[in-house]
């Protein structure tokens, strides 16, 4: 198993970043090691063909769209949804070891992506987000 999840920084165990397709890093963990690659990707389907050509089967996140998501359900990859609190890495693997994250498939995904619209609108996509 190949997980991907997004993260804010590239330093030893970050902080998940909430948003999927603009996410600057994203940790790559295999057999328990974790290799932090930089997303140069635009947009969560961009993204999604970029872990997939890693090799990724699995991703970890918080917040995506419609359009990343039926990109992962085409490509056949697992979705695990990290929740909606801020967590760090390590903490997170953790929570997937003991299987305790959510799969995500047809049943839920409707609240990510409410979730997600609510926060970030269609038409904010097309701008850069700066937080503090």
């Amino acid at each position: 198993m190949r997980l991907a999840i997004p993260v804010k920084t590239n330093k030893e165990n970050p902080a998940v970043a909430p948003l999927f397709g603009k996410a600057k890093y994203f940790a790559i963990v295999e057999d328990g090691k974790v290799e932090i690659l930089k997303n140069e990707q635009s947009g969560g389907q961009a993204v999604i063909k970029w872990l997939y050509d890693l090799g990724v089967d699995t991703i970890l996140m918080e917040q995506l769209g419609a359009n990343p998501y039926e990109a992962i359900k085409s490509l056949d990859m697992d979705l695990f949804h990290t929740g909606f609190d801020r967590i760090l890495l390590d903490d997170l693997l953790v929570k997937f070891d003991n299987d305790q994250l959510e799969l995500i498939d047809d049943t839920n995904i409707d609240k990510i992506i409410q979730h997600h619209e609510k926060k970030h609108p269609a038409h904010d996509h097309d701008h850069d987000h700066h937080h503090n």
